[in-house]
């Protein structure tokens, strides 16, 4: 009788020892010394998810053209729109700066395909004043240089392609949709943000229509 008392002695003293790791295994030791339940843990996830989420939406959903540069106007098929003095009638791509402060675009990028984000980086020193314009020219095969630094590097589908504007980090900044045009005709930003196709270009001006 003795041994087995004692058995049960010591099997109840192992029970009791494991006891507190099997409960911390449940989750039920750790709530009762954190203080924090599953229920909970669960909440504040799913708080911060729904935070996350509404960040991403806001920005998805901001206006583009308020806060930074934009693209304003573009022309894939120049005949005789306008005439670069050692170009001669290239594509061009026309940046403004709806804001009130100055830009510094250095280390920006500007291209037609997102597998290849910076196909055109702006040097060093680029900047563009409030207000300002800037235009850019498409020439295939003929990069920037120091003396003009603002030669893209490749030109534009006049059947229509994407244009990205991408900032430091590989932020995308502005995107345009360019449809197929016809020569000497551009696709130009309107005073309500929307585009439309143009015959009275203005590169380095204020967009019109119908002129």
């Amino acid at each position: 009788m003795r041994m087995e008392e004692q058995e049960k002695t010591v099997n109840t003293e192992s029970e009791e020892t494991s006891l507190p790791e099997e409960l911390l295994m449940d989750g039920t030791f750790a709530k009762e010394r954190i203080g924090f339940s599953r229920p909970k843990a669960i909440a504040v996830i799913a708080l911060a998810a729904t935070v996350v989420l509404a960040i991403v939406l806001l920005v998805a959903f901001l206006p583009r053209s308020e806060g930074h540069v934009v693209i304003n106007e573009a022309m894939t098929s120049n005949d005789e729109a306008f005439v670069h003095p050692e170009y001669g009638s290239v594509d061009w791509v026309e940046l403004y700066n709806p804001t009130s402060a100055a830009v510094d675009l250095s280390g920006f990028g500007l291209t037609d395909e997102l597998k290849k984000q910076y196909k055109y980086t702006f040097p060093e020193g680029t900047v563009l004043e409030g207000g300002a314009y800037l235009v850019l020219y498409c020439t295939g095969g003929t990069t920037a240089t120091d003396a003009d630094p603002y030669c893209t590097g490749f030109a534009l589908s006049q059947e229509g392609e994407q244009l990205y504007l991408l900032g430091k980090n590989y932020l995308e900044l502005d995107e345009l949709t360019l449809p197929m045009l016809d020569t000497d005709t551009a696709y130009a930003r309107t005073d309500d943000g929307r585009f439309a196709v143009t015959d009275t270009v203005t590169p380095g001006e204020a967009n019109r229509f119908g002129d």
